[in-house]
């Protein structure tokens, strides 16, 4: 079985079509996204109409479809650490998502288990409270912040993302976030995927670099001139 295995996608269109392609060619059986499908970037409705077409795609919430189907906050200080300027980017953007867009992202769950030859896979965007927040957000984790953070996953290979750095790490499970596809920061034009071997009862994990046309994501974004624009590319396209 091999699995295509990508998180924080966030809008990024140019990119997603570029690692989907990878990802066919390679003749991966699923692909999986570890949520924020949307957020950040210059195409909401475009990314989640592509997605909405993958074949047999797994796909859980992440905290940016969180604040479209639950809540995001509205004053500051907050708990999200959000800006007034953030607020209104997020406004913006669900602002141009479609009615089947909001109902597609609805329907995705917050964690879900898939058995696959023997272990079972365990998707999330990232570890969950018992109120249903994500907790934190470690850039590195180690062997012993994971067993920490996942305590109470059922899965022997958990796969996650949000905190857009790409952490492969075998310890009590085989931890795995493949990277932000679409916030590639100082990497500028590499959208990140991984891919998940599973054969006879063993598991691998290879990282997937690819080069796109951040020039034309940024452009986009300079023609849309949205709301906290100079912060994004600053922060998550490393301008």
């Amino acid at each position: 079985m091999k699995l295509g295995i990508i998180t924080d996608i966030h809008n990024n269109l140019t990119a997603l079509k570029v690692v989907v392609e990878k990802l066919r060619q390679l003749q991966c059986n699923k692909i999986i996204c570890c949520g924020d499908i949307i957020g950040i970037g210059p195409y909401p409705e475009e990314t989640v109409q592509y997605i909405m077409k993958i074949p047999d795609l797994i796909a859980v919430r992440g905290n940016h479809e969180k604040y479209l189907l639950d809540k995001m906050p509205t004053d500051y200080p907050n708990e999200e650490h959000m800006s007034y300027e953030e607020m209104e980017h997020h406004k913006w953007e669900h602002s141009l998502l479609s009615g089947k867009s909001v109902e597609f992202l609805k329907k995705l769950p917050y964690q879900v288990n898939v058995e696959c030859e023997g272990h079972i896979l365990s998707v999330m965007h990232y570890c969950m409270d018992g109120d249903g927040h994500f907790v934190g957000s470690k850039l590195n984790p180690n062997k012993s912040d994971l067993k920490k953070m996942f305590a109470d996953v059922k899965g022997d290979i958990v796969l996650y993302g949000h905190n857009h750095t790409r952490n492969i790490c075998k310890g009590d499970k085989f931890y795995i976030n493949a990277g932000s596809l679409g916030c590639p920061a100082q990497d500028k034009n590499i959208a990140r995927a991984c891919i998940v071997r599973i054969e006879n009862g063993n598991v691998e994990a290879e990282p997937i670099d690819l080069e796109y046309d951040v020039n034309e994501v940024i452009g986009a974004i300079d023609e849309l001139g949205y709301p906290d624009a100079y912060n994004i590319k600053k922060y998550f396209y490393g301008i």
